[in-house]
């Protein structure tokens, strides 16, 4: 069996404002912090034989602070994959996420995010909010689903039979790849800061847990 331990950074500070933070970064809070120790913790006797972050320092310093309390991997490899970033959200960037949410949901009927997601479907978002963008830079479903496909290929290639991976990725990012990996579940919730996602990639990728 191949697999994939993901888990969302800590709390940063643009999560405390609750404020967009995609390709943006902020700091991770004391609550970030400690929810990062508390997951190394949690995973403290597990073989990792890969460690992945993204290339934000949020994900970076939540993978460092795991592994100083992991006591199962030694010489652990330690990369860095853009792939696994979360996802763009253009000129949305930095903004109040309950103002974004109403900006784009309110030509729709809707006030906010979870409501539209009901109606639509988690990766629709990603277009509404590349439409409603005035500078169209926010990223597509398409370009996302592309991107999480290949980054779920890249570190399913890396691992042999028996080994585990350790990843540290992004609320939104992991949202999504939660949907595309799970045929039962039409929604899912936005994971916690520190929480794990496990997902098999023996065969065909499937999810074996979510946001626990």
């Amino acid at each position: 069996m191949k697999t994939i331990y993901f888990v969302r950074h800590g709390q940063t500070l643009l999560n405390q404002f609750r404020r967009m933070q995609g390709w943006i970064d902020s700091p991770l809070t004391k609550k970030g912090e400690a929810q990062a120790k508390a997951t190394g913790q949690k995973l403290a006797q597990t073989h990792f034989d890969l460690a992945i972050s993204s290339d934000m320092m949020r994900a970076i310093h939540t993978l460092g602070i795991i592994l100083d309390n992991n006591q199962a991997s030694k010489d652990i490899t330690r990369e860095v994959h853009q792939d696994v970033r979360e996802i763009y959200f253009g000129s949305f960037e930095g903004i109040d996420s309950i103002q974004t949410w109403n900006m784009i949901g309110g030509p729709l009927g809707h006030r906010n995010q979870e409501d539209l997601i009901k109606e639509y479907g988690l990766l629709k978002m990603r277009d509404f909010m590349y439409d409603a963008d005035p500078f169209h830079e926010a990223e597509t479903s398409d370009h996302l689903k592309k991107r999480i496909q290949v980054a779920v290929e890249h570190i399913q290639n890396e691992l042999k039979d028996g080994q585990n991976a350790l990843v540290v990725s992004h609320g939104t990012f992991l949202r999504n790849l939660a949907t595309l990996y799970t045929e039962t579940v039409p929604y899912v919730e936005q994971p916690d800061n520190g929480s794990i996602t496990k997902l098999d990639v023996t065969d065909k990728p499937k999810i074996i847990s979510y946001n626990k």
